[in-house]
């Protein structure tokens, strides 16, 4: 992986030196003022100087942490900020990336998927900034820039196995957090004793995301993650420990008795022994048998309750809720082909597009201020941004799926595991978004944006030199790398 940091000593000794300086002659202004004058907004500031001057000093996977863990709760508040607590963690990751950048130490990212994931960004965010409702289409239009420079800055600041690793182990290390406070929702509710009869939000875990849904979608997106590790980590304990983690996350996942959940849990398992390369295969094998007997005894009589509630369609509020978002939907593509109504713009104008015949179920029965969104990915992605907009997603989707079977390619060719592990990590992710995006408007889930950084690093001059075309594994040994401090 090519180091291509800038060199720049004077604008790399200002952060380190003078940044430094200013930082802490702004806290001690704040100091002064907290002790003159006192208050709430004087230890808010306080706080908030604190909170920058570590920023600037350390690594901004430090502050990704803490991003990516309060994604897994529902929009948080603090008292008195008007900002939720993953978007101040944001800023002050923005915050330390600006300082790493400053400094030379990220890389500068060579790929032929950053052209298809700008012109996804740009005409989606120009969607949803011109829809039919503008106060909607605004806040999308941000999310969309707010990802889009995300996963730039994240696969710049992979510049070394390291840093690769460190990145799939935030992940599933928080996301394995997340499913241990899953499993004491679910002693707490009795999930497991829910053998049989309906299910219902009662008995079903969300952990502290807004749905069930959500919940089983966070906890099985770490698995491919969990098992990259398990095929690369060199430590066979560390190994294990991955691995052991992402099957417990899928494990709780089943716990939110989602229908799809179990779809892409089993999806996941299949897709993941097929796609890496990795040693033990039957020990492997041993591991997913156990996992399959282990769901069998403690939660396979409640997912078979609730499949056997499809057989009842016409009384089960899912699905009739799901047909009527459809019908309103190629109502809206009919009357809005090529550009739809603007990305985000659904949940506001859907009224307005109710068939005239009123075959919809109940929709036409609900408030207009009440917002409804889709929960059909390629549905929506098509009602609100068109053919066009379907077609740029699909392409961007392709794009990166075939950049992936390249680089397995050629890291075969070269015995890489590194970089042929890592194609297989963004298949086996980009196929579990594709996959869910079926019955979920994934399309703006931060979740899905983090596979983006690791798309991007797919890329020949970015994984292998030129013309001596060493092997990923060994450019890494030649580069240091600093502590992530």
């Amino acid at each position: 992986m090519h180091t291509n940091s800038r060199k720049i000593p004077t604008l790399a000794a200002f952060c380190s030196l003078y940044g430094v300086a200013g930082a802490s002659l702004a806290l001690s202004c704040v100091l002064f003022l907290a002790l003159r004058y006192g208050g709430s907004l004087a230890l808010a500031g306080i706080g908030a100087a604190i909170a920058g001057l570590l920023a600037v000093l350390l690594h901004p996977f430090v502050f990704f942490t803490f991003y990516f863990g309060a994604l897994f709760f529902a929009d948080t508040r603090l008292p008195g900020v008007p900002l939720s607590v993953n978007q101040i963690f944001a800023i002050l990751f923005l915050i330390s990336y600006a300082s790493y950048w400053i400094r030379g130490r990220t890389i500068r990212i060579k790929s032929h998927i950053t052209p298809w994931l700008t012109l996804m960004a740009v005409y989606f965010a120009a969607s949803a900034f011109f829809g039919e409702s503008p106060e909607q289409g605004r806040l999308l239009a941000r999310y969309v820039v707010i990802y889009y420079l995300l996963a730039l800055f994240l696969a710049s600041c992979i510049r070394s196995e390291r840093a690769l690793y460190a990145y799939a182990w935030i992940i599933v290390t928080l996301t394995f957090g997340a499913a241990c406070a899953g499993l004491i929702e679910a002693f707490q509710k009795g999930t497991f004793l829910a053998f049989a009869g309906k299910i219902t939000d009662a008995v079903r875990v969300k952990g502290a995301t807004s749905t069930a849904n959500v919940f089983g979608w966070n906890l099985v997106f770490a698995y491919p993650f969990a098992f990259f590790l398990f095929c690369q980590v060199r430590r066979k304990v560390w190994r294990f420990v991955a691995l052991a983690m992402g099957v417990f996350c899928l494990f709780i996942a089943l716990l939110s008795l989602s229908r799809q959940t179990l779809v892409v849990v089993l999806l996941e398992l299949l897709v993941c022994a097929r796609l890496f390369r990795y040693p033990s295969r039957r020990l492997l094998l041993t591991i997913i048998a156990g996992f399959f007997v282990a769901g069998a005894l403690l939660v396979a009589p409640s997912i078979v309750a609730r499949f056997i509630s499809v057989t009842r369609l016409s009384r089960d509020y899912s699905y009739l809720e799901r047909r009527d978002s459809a019908i309103i939907c190629f109502e809206v593509i009919k009357a809005k082909p090529i550009w739809g109504v603007g990305l985000g713009s659904f949940t506001a104008v859907w009224r307005n597009y109710l068939p005239a015949d009123y075959r919809t179920f109940f929709a036409q029965y609900i408030e207009a201020s009440r917002p409804r969104a889709p929960d059909e990915g390629y549905l929506q992605i098509t009602a609100e941004g068109g053919i066009v907009g379907l077609v740029i997603f699909l392409a961007f989707a392709g794009a990166v799926c075939v950049q992936a079977l390249r680089i397995r390619r050629v890291a075969l060719a070269h015995e890489d595991n590194l970089a042929f592990n890592l194609g297989a990590l963004v298949l086996a992710l980009m196929i579990q978004f594709l996959a869910t995006t079926f019955t979920d408007d994934t399309f703006l889930y931060v979740r899905v944006w983090l596979i983006y950084p690791l798309a991007l690093l797919l890329d020949k001059r970015m994984l292998f030199s030129s013309p001596e075309e060493k092997t990923l594994s060994a450019k890494l040994s030649e580069t240091s790398e600093e502590p992530f401090t």
